[in-house]
């Protein structure tokens, strides 16, 4: 390395010094340089790269995020307690009331490391839901109803890493713990108990091939369907090269095409399954060891905008389709979570469902851009 820059030092030398003396008859003479000063220069190898966790224009990844939903009236359906087929029919056994839904979500997701070979984050949250209910009959459909009016609190940890596997693939690794119920801390019997807490993790390999493609397969253990669930998951990030349009796909769990309109306005149009299992306490029912398996599809439209520098505004508006909304009795189980799955013949408690709901969730959001 030494030898190919001495030649090309002294072959500038003589190329200044003949541009010289054609330009000028003077004589000019240089002090002789001391090569030697390089020769103690090491080669630094070769320089590892390492794969981004973000693909260009994705929505902005909010650290904390305060919002509030907002949804009409939907149509309750309960079964009477008792033991049915998750297919199954009730019949004349059910009764319907209208119920009211608003509820406040505050989340933060706040960088503990952050470094080019590993980001890991740490974050929690608290979401509420307070229903209203109207028409209501008595019997089991009025104390189920009664059960909701307490209403239902998740309070969730998590953790997410992403490890990058050299300058394309990388692995996220995400584990929460959720403590849900209707609890109001009135009585002793009220209160959580942390034996109640529910489990989630996500593994997914990836590959960014390169600024604008980043996709994924991996595998979820997931409450996301209302009850314990074992499903596959693929991630699709992609960004259009002319940048104004892209997906952000994490299927089953939500899908979206989004428009760029500009660097401070963006538009998601998709859908998210949302949902968890409520552990419902100091009931007046016969079995004591009940578990809600709320889980619902957002059909909406995702408007983001930003307010002033990493403060944004989100607004949206859609459709809540009930995905299932019955309940588990757990004393057959010693109070522990059991896998039904897609195919499960386990019966429920009380067999339920609710009408679509039109709803808007605004929040508002301290993001990374």
């Amino acid at each position: 390395m030494s030898i190919i820059f001495r030649s090309f030092f002294l072959g500038a030398i003589l190329l200044g010094s003949s541009y010289s003396a054609i330009a000028q008859n003077d004589t000019i003479i240089e002090d002789e340089e001391d090569y030697s000063m390089y020769d103690d220069v090491e080669d630094v190898g070769e320089i590892t790269t390492y794969c981004s966790p973000k693909i260009f224009d994705l929505s902005p990844n909010r650290f904390i995020s305060i919002g509030h939903d907002f949804a009409a009236a939907g149509k309750l359906t309960t079964s009477r307690e008792g033991a049915y087929a998750p297919d199954s029919v009730p019949g004349n056994t059910t009764r319907s009331g209208s119920v009211f839904y608003n509820g406040l979500r505050i989340n933060a997701n706040i960088p503990v490391v952050s470094k080019s070979s590993i980001v890991w984050q740490m974050g929690g949250g608290i979401n509420q839901a307070r229903f209203n209910a109207q028409n209501i009959d008595t019997g089991d459909h009025g104390r189920f109803i009664d059960e909701l009016e307490k209403g239902l609190t998740s309070v969730n940890l998590n953790t997410t890493i992403f490890k990058p596997l050299g300058e394309k693939n990388f692995l996220i690794l995400q584990v929460m713990g959720e403590l849900n119920g209707n609890y109001t801390f009135k009585n002793s019997n009220s209160v959580p108990k942390f034996e109640n807490t529910r489990l989630s993790s996500t593994l997914l390999w990836g590959k960014r091939p390169h600024d604008r493609l980043q996709w994924g397969v991996g595998l979820s253990r997931t409450f996301r369907a209302g009850e314990m669930n074992y499903i596959p998951i693929v991630m699709y990030n992609y960004t259009s090269k002319n940048r104004k349009w892209g997906t952000e796909i994490l299927f089953p769990a939500k899908a979206a095409y989004r428009r760029k309109f500009n660097p401070t306005n963006i538009l998601l149009i998709g859908y998210e399954l949302e949902g968890t299992t409520y552990r419902l306490y100091d009931t007046k029912f016969n079995a004591q060891n009940l578990e809600l398996r709320r889980s619902e599809i957002r059909i909406r439209l995702d408007y983001q905008r930003q307010i002033k520098g990493f403060y944004w505004m989100g607004i949206q508006a859609g459709v809540i389709a009930n995905y299932n909304f019955s309940v588990d009795d757990l004393t057959a189980t010693n109070n522990k979570e059991f896998f039904r799955g897609f195919f499960g013949e386990q019966t429920f408690t009380f067999l339920n469902g609710m009408s679509p709901m039109p709803y808007v969730n605004i929040s508002f959001n301290l993001v990374s851009l």
